[in-house]
């Protein structure tokens, strides 16, 4: 009896170890496919090396991700979150992000400041653009306005409104003479657009996926870490960034109410570090955040000069998201 007792204790022992390792876990939200895979690897060496455990959960978008931590705002299931610059300004206002210490992040210091925000701080420096098969597109797109070529009529794919929301409309403005406090131009020219989408995307899998099965030829506003790994001498991929350039700097937050405030910051110091820039760089075809890690070699002719990119006013766009998306999804998907 007193060898069964010993087995039953050691047994609740050991469960109540595992319950409370679990309990103790970092849960980071970013998105599925490579984001979410890529974290975990990264998680994985950060668990070996620390005792630290991290659970990498995927959002669908980072507009579903923030509704997610407005729903758990009294009682948060996420530590850290990887949004878009919109949705880290929507999700400002909102209370559920925490203030940045960034004293307590020793590789701040090797970001920029331009990079750096008060609730967050860039973790790469992600590139959009066109992506297409060169099988199936007739000829070469060089410039925005190529989208609006009739050799696509219906071979195309756009975003949805809450794919990277704003960034779309944003882009067919600047081109046409409009900006965040103007989109009418861009709205103008995408209802013209209409003809040439066959389909609309949610999510940065289906956009991949989409085009490797062959159903649409080209995606409008691509996301360059879903083509990344189909580039390459003879492949029948590739991807154009036409000017101006749009960029998404990538912020990881530490979301309120976090009871592992100081296990947040340490991770996004390790996130941080030149070895993991240069991972996430690589798996994500993306520009490092940490000026002291460098971009893989195959993106070196494909980033663009920082004299093309746009700057983006992101507390404006933040503001008025919510009737953009609306506009969007009245306007352009709707037939």
């Amino acid at each position: 009896m007193r060898t069964l007792g010993s087995v039953l204790f050691a047994a609740c022992c050991f469960a109540a170890g595992l319950a409370h390792a679990q309990s103790d876990a970092l849960v980071l939200m970013t998105w599925g496919g490579v984001w979410q895979k890529t974290f975990e690897k990264v998680a994985a060496d950060y668990q070996a090396k620390t005792g630290q455990a991290v659970k990498v959960v995927a959002q669908a978008s980072a507009d579903a991700g923030l509704a997610r931590l407005i729903a758990q705002k009294d009682k948060p299931e996420v530590d850290l979150w990887t949004p878009n610059m919109v949705n880290y300004g929507r999700g400002l206002p909102a209370g559920v992000l925490a203030p940045l210490n960034a004293a307590a992040i020793p590789n701040a210091k090797d970001v920029p400041e331009s990079l750096r925000f008060s609730h967050g701080i860039t973790a790469w420096v992600s590139q959009r653009g066109i992506f297409y098969r060169k099988d199936l597109v007739p000829f070469v797109p060089t410039k925005w306005q190529d989208l609006w070529d009739p050799r696509l009529k219906g071979k195309m794919a756009g975003p949805a409104a809450t794919f990277d929301p704003g960034y779309f409309p944003l882009m067919a403005s600047v081109i046409n003479g409009g900006n965040e406090r103007n989109l009418d131009p861009g709205f103008a020219q995408l209802r013209a657009l209409r003809e040439n989408f066959l389909a609309f995307y949610t999510n940065n899998v289906q956009s991949i996926r989409m085009l490797e099965a062959g159903e649409v030829s080209l995606i409008a506003w691509g996301v360059l870490p879903n083509v990344i790994s189909h580039l390459g001498p003879g492949s029948n991929y590739a991807f154009v960034i036409p000017k101006p350039a749009f960029v998404a700097e990538t912020p990881i937050t530490v979301i309120a109410g976090t009871p592992r405030m100081k296990q947040s910051l340490d991770f996004i110091n390790y996130a941080l570090s030149p070895e993991v820039q240069a991972v996430l760089a690589s798996a994500f075809g993306s520009a490092p955040a940490n000026s002291r890690a460098k971009a893989p070699e195959i993106l070196q002719q494909i980033l663009p000069e920082l004299a093309n990119v746009y700057k983006v006013d992101y507390d404006y766009l933040s503001s008025v998201m919510t009737a953009v998306i609306d506009r969007y999804d009245r306007e352009i998907m709707r037939r």
